[in-house]
């Protein structure tokens, strides 16, 4: 794993400030840089976090990651390009209860408590392993073709079935 990307997400969101980088899939977590669906580790993920202060005056983190990867067909098991673009707002609560309420209140809303210290590459490997699709497929494959070709060969249980009526 990679040095950690450490922040105040509450300093960085109350200042508004930016901050952009890139890390190596494989230097991140093994639940990133393991997983099975990956069939390139070098990729670099590029990543860029904004802190702001919304309407309704709640502090946030706007973070943007975007990668060409390479996973593994689920069929076929060759390499699926796939584009990450992915975008999420994380609101900053100071207690429990408002984060609670929030989160019943707004469905889609992603939210978390302050730490006093954030590793930003935590961040972009959750929205890694959220964004990564459940059986990643090609549309069409030569698995397919494959499977169209054994359709074409005549089944080697018809012979015995036909024995068997034959008596």
């Amino acid at each position: 794993m990679s040095d950690p990307i450490l922040i105040d997400p509450k300093a960085l969101a109350e200042q508004a400030q930016h901050l952009a980088g890139q890390i190596r899939l494989s230097e991140m977590d093994e639940r990133v840089s393991r997983h099975e669906f990956l069939a390139e580790r070098q990729t670099q993920v590029s990543f860029a976090l904004q802190g702001g202060c919304d309407k309704r005056q709640r502090l946030y983190l706007d973070l943007s990651i975007s990668a060409q990867l390479s996973l593994v067909c689920q069929r076929c098991m060759q390499p699926l390009p796939f584009a990450l673009n992915e975008q999420a707002r994380i609101v900053l609560f100071d207690s429990e209860e408002a984060l609670d309420e929030a989160m019943v209140a707004e469905e889609e809303l992603e939210g978390m408590l302050p730490e006093a210290q954030l590793d930003v590459g935590t961040l972009v490997e959750e929205q890694i392993l959220m964004a990564l699709p459940y059986a990643p497929c090609h549309e069409s494959c030569h698995f397919d073709q494959l499977d169209a070709v054994n359709q074409d060969r005549p089944n080697p249980f018809a012979a015995l079935a036909a024995l068997k009526s034959g008596r």
